[in-house]
């Protein structure tokens, strides 16, 4: 009898779908809908707790590929560029899309833990589901796509059917394994960010998917690890996640360590005076692109350059003797500068600002008189 209310929960979902996305096409009462759907099965069901000490691992290790994820996908994008979103303060838009989503989020996942955890014999249910989980969230995504183009079909599966089949595959597996907890926090996080964040990487379809994709297969991989080993020893199964956390200290000094050093096209240092003030002030770092020669640049960029071994960031303000002669200034100062800028002394164009990150670097060089850092004049 209960597996027959499971049908008929899944039953109703999919009549949702067709009726609320299909037919009248207003994804807003398909995700009302879904939500009332988990409240009458959590009245039906009720909620089964999990208490299991490996859902505190997995979570850690969520967490910790999940700051990966974002380490690595804004660091390509300081190759590849971002894209602005629709992120607004705007209340009616948190109302109406964050807190919707995020209440759609816990709804599913509800769903998916109640059928999951009151099947009495198979899997069937639980296959069902996520094969409707698939192709909801397939669908949402479906109207914005033209398929008479081969090459768009196969954007589309790049882009939304891959990701979105791997992420309900692994929520399944960790809701049977370990709790609805992680599932919410994984599926919340890499479904909301393009809506919370103002900028996001613009990673193109490739890049795209195979960071997804593979980011939900590692959390896979290390969260089977932990509860394999949690059967055998509850001290290495803390070691699997506590080894992970790792993961986004060692992404973030690599991306450091790359930037700083300058072996890519990319190079960050910091800022050691307020003449550039406002558009940056001592404490901030900047990531210039390497650029070598003067036809690259326009009046109005700014421009890191080198002067008797200081490096300096000012605005380009006048361009003379037939293209090689830069002269600059200092948004904040009151004159030009007295120097001209030529080819060799160019550095590159400063694409990014990071607010007071620069000054470790500041602290440390007026300690020892040394090293590399923007001393605008």
């Amino acid at each position: 009898m209960k597996n027959l209310k499971l049908y008929i929960i899944e039953l109703l979902l999919v009549i949702s779908i067709i009726v609320f996305n299909v037919i009248l096409q207003n994804n807003n009462l398909l995700s009302i809908s879904i939500i009332v759907l988990a409240v009458i099965t959590y009245l039906l069901f009720g909620y089964y707790r999990n208490n299991s000490y490996v859902k505190s691992n997995v979570i850690r290790i969520i967490i910790a590929c999940l700051l990966s994820f974002f380490i690595v996908s804004y660091a390509t994008g300081l190759f590849v560029g971002f894209n602005r979103t629709i992120f607004s303060f705007n209340l009616s838009y948190i109302a109406r899309v964050i807190i919707l989503e995020f209440l759609v989020i816990v709804a599913e996942e509800l769903l998916r833990y109640t059928i999951i955890k009151k099947t009495i014999k198979g899997i069937i249910p639980i296959v069902i589901f996520t094969i409707i989980m698939c192709v909801l969230n397939i669908i949402i995504e479906i109207s914005g796509y033209n398929f008479e183009d081969r090459e768009i079909v196969f954007i589309f599966i790049s882009v939304v059917a891959l990701p979105v089949i791997s992420r309900e595959l692994l929520c399944s597996y960790l809701s049977y394994k370990v709790g609805i907890i992680p599932c919410i926090l994984f599926k919340a996080v890499i479904t909301l960010y393009e809506y919370i964040l103002p900028i996001i990487p613009s990673l193109g379809n490739y890049l795209f998917s195979v960071y997804n994709v593979l980011l939900t297969y590692i959390i896979y991989f290390f969260s089977s690890k932990s509860i394999m080993y949690a059967e055998k020893s509850d001290k290495y199964a803390a070691k699997v996640s506590t080894r992970v956390i790792y993961f986004p200290i060692l992404a973030m000094l690599i991306v450091v360590v790359v930037l700083i050093s300058g072996i890519l096209r990319y190079k960050l240092v910091a800022i050691g005076s307020n003449s550039m003030v406002p558009i940056y002030q001592k404490g901030d770092a900047i990531i210039y692109r390497k650029v070598k020669d003067i036809d690259e640049l326009a009046i109005g960029d700014i421009i890191a350059f080198k002067k008797s071994d200081t490096i300096i960031t000012h605005r380009i303000v006048n361009i003379t003797n037939s293209g090689k002669v830069l002269k600059t200034k200092g948004d904040n100062n009151n004159s030009v500068d007295y120097f001209d800028v030529n080819a060799s002394e160019l550095l590159g164009k400063v694409e990014y600002k990071i607010k007071y990150i620069g000054y470790p670097t500041i602290w440390i060089n007026e300690y020892f008189r040394r090293g590399e850092m923007s001393y605008e004049q």
